[in-house]
Order: C-alpha cells, then sequence, then structure tokens
C-alpha cells in the first residue's frame, strides 16, 4: 500500500508538540508510513518519514511524492535513494560550528541543572534541621519563618531554571532546523539539481552492503560527455552548463526505482543499476544513449545550432570487485576504452 493510500499527507502536523497526545499522533502517522510502505524502522526511513509528514523539507517531500506518483508508494530502493539524496551529512566546517554551539547550549543546561540539584540539596538539609528543632519544641516560629523564606527562595530559582532550560532548548531546536535546511543543499549538485559526488557515495554504501546482505548484486557506470571541452570553446560555458543539464535530464528520466543518477563532477555522471548485472545495464543504458545522440541540439533562446551531443560510457558490476572504489576504477576504465575506440558507445569492464 503506497503513502499516498493510507492517508498521510506532509504539513499535517506541525513542528512543535502542544501536548503528549500530538506527539502520539505524529508517531502514529509515522509508523503508518512505514508499514504501509513495508519499510523497516530503520532510523534513516525513521527520519525521512519523519520529515515527510511534518513536511518541514520541500525538496523531500516532492522527491517522496514523485516516487508515489511513479511508483505507487515507496520502495526500499526509492528510500535508499532519498536517504543518500536528503541525509543530514554537511560540510566538515559547519558539522563543527553546529556542534560546538549545540555542545555550548547542552553545558550551559547542565549547569542549570547542577544549580537546580545544588538548591535543592540546600532546601532538603533546611528541611532536615528545621525538623530536629521543631521536634525539641525550641524556635518554632523562628524555624518556620526560616523555612518559608527557603521555599520562597527555591521556587525562585526553579521558576529561573526552567526559563533558562527553556531557552536553551529552544536554541538547540533552532540549532537542529538550520542543520535540516543545510542539508538541502549539501547533498545535491546545485547546476542540475542531480545527487552530488557525497550523495553518490552515500547511495553506492548503502546499494554494495545491501547487495551482500541479500546475495544480490548491482551494476555502475560512468558517462563523459563527448567533446566537452570543444563545446565549451565554441559555444561558452554558459552553452556548456546546458548541455551538461540535458545529459543530466536525459538520464534521469529514463529506468525504474532502481536506477539512481548522480553528477560525478564536471561533465561526468554515475548511474547506479540495483539488482541488475553489466548486460543489463548496458542494454538500458545504450538506449539513452541512443536517443540523446538522435537529436540535433540548438539554444531556444539565440537559436543557436550546437549540433549532436553524444556521450561515452564504461561499465562495471559488484562480482569479483572488493568495494565501490574497485567498481568505479574499473568503469573509468572501460569508459577510457569507449573514447579511445570512438566515442558514443558504451563498453563494459
Amino acid at each position: 500500500m503506497g503513502a499516498a493510500r493510507a492517508g498521510i499527507r506532509p504539513g499535517e502536523a506541525t513542528i512543535e508538540m502542544a501536548d503528549m497526545s500530538e506527539a502520539r499522533g505524529l508517531w502514529d502517522r509515522i509508523g503508518e508510513l512505514l508499514f504501509a510502505n513495508e519499510l523497516e524502522p530503520t532510523v534513516s526511513n525513521f527520519d525521512i518519514c519523519r520529515r515527510y509528514v511534518l513536511g518541514i523539507d520541500e525538496a523531500l517531500v516532492a522527491s517522496v511524492d514523485q516516487a508515489i506518483a511513479r511508483h505507487g508508494g515507496l520502495t526500499r530502493t526509492a528510500v535508499a535513494s532519498l536517504v543518500a539524496l536528503h541525509s543530514r551529512a554537511i560540510a566538515t566546517d559547519e558539522i563543527i560550528r553546529f556542534a560546538q554551539q549545540a555542545r555550548a547550549k547542552a553545558d550551559e543546561a547542565a549547569t542549570v541543572i547542577g544549580e537546580a540539584q545544588g538548591v535543592t540539596r540546600r532546601f532538603a538539609d533546611a528541611l532536615e534541621a528545621g525538623a530536629t528543632t521543631l521536634a525539641t519544641g525550641a524556635g518554632a516560629e523562628v524555624v518556620i519563618a526560616d523555612l518559608l523564606a527557603e521555599t520562597r527562595l527555591m521556587t525562585e530559582r526553579a521558576w529561573t531554571a526552567e526559563d533558562r532550560i527553556r531557552k536553551a532548548s529552544e536554541e538547540i531546536h533552532d540549532l537542529r532546523t538550520r542543520l535540516a535546511e543545510a542539508s538541502v543543499t549539501a547533498n545535491s549538485d546545485p547546476l542540475t539539481g542531480l545527487p552530488n559526488r557525497r550523495a553518490l557515495e552515500a547511495r553506492l554504501r548503502l546499494a554494495y552492503d545491501a547487495a551482500k546482505e541479500q546475495s544480490r548484486t548491482f551494476s555502475l557506470a560512468i558517462c563523459d560527455i563527448d567533446h566537452f571541452k570543444r563545446i565549451n570553446d565554441t559555444h561558452g560555458h554558459p552553452i556548456g552548463d546546458q548541455v551538461i543539464k540535458l545529459i543530466a535530464s536525459s538520464l534521469s528520466k529514463v529506468g525504474s526505482d532502481s536506477l539512481f543518477v548522480a553528477r560525478y563532477g564536471g561533465e561526468e555522471f554515475v548511474v547506479v543499476f540495483d539488482d541488475a548485472e553489466p548486460e543489463e545495464a548496458m542494454s538500458r543504458l545504450d538506449m539513452i544513449r541512443a536517443d540523446v545522440a538522435a537529436r540535433q541540439v540548438t539554444v531556444r533562446r539565440t537559436g543557436e545550432t550546437v549540433g549532436r551531443v553524444t556521450f561515452s560510457s564504461g561499465i562495471a558490476g559488484m562480482r569479483g570487485r572488493r568495494d565501490t572504489s574497485a567498481m568505479l576504477k574499473a568503469a573509468d576504465e572501460a569508459l577510457y576504452r569507449a573514447k579511445s575506440e570512438g566515442r558514443n558507445r558504451i563498453c563494459v569492464a
């Protein structure tokens, strides 16, 4: 059952929980989304569903809706791609900065709690001493007055501590929100909107581990735009950027939920084919290559003719290779062979 049929839509809950019943409602909605789509309640799956239900990440909501529209629900492969693209990994300097700020707020809260514990101990000591004095029957009025003063002081300090802890909690929540916002751009390529190299590395780890655990396989392809330097030199970098976007769009539109496309850098892309041997991956990718090569590319704004744009590719499978680095190396070598054999072709490692 897909998420849409489960009756769950984004934005139906707010970030701030007014009471425990709202928190329980959010928990139930996330659980419904997980189990309606037969997803394991892992930390990453739970986080994706939580952010979707809350509607706090527009890019993620759009990605989930696209997956639901295409497949009728969230498959495990689709969620793995979402985790890779929308994970909370950000740049190292940002991680350090957020961590330092969060640590400072946590230390502040710990200090307040320590102070409150000290006040509580002093109040308990005062109560015990007062009770002992009262038991002797001496100075009752003075003892009671002292205890009332201690009670008033403790109450005031408790209110102050509560206010400081509340403010620290709000600031920590703000840090978490800013961290989530930063992650939107940290894992995507600004030109094409595709997952970037950081997201690709996470996706490859997921694919490799899943294939090993489930005794399956997968393949990957490195695609490189042919004569891209010539395109830049002849037509300029803005046109080169449009060509990159054209290839990115072509690679993204073909295939199914089991195909993941990322910009590897420059004019290179990596395509991940889940549960596919290199021959199957080649067959699917070659349809894209042929479709792209058949077009005459023109610049819509100026009418300038760019001509045919092609790409070459090298494909490597998982079998016989110890890790994803070995797969990438093999695919790169196959790509070099495709280039040397005339370009606009695919070679398998």
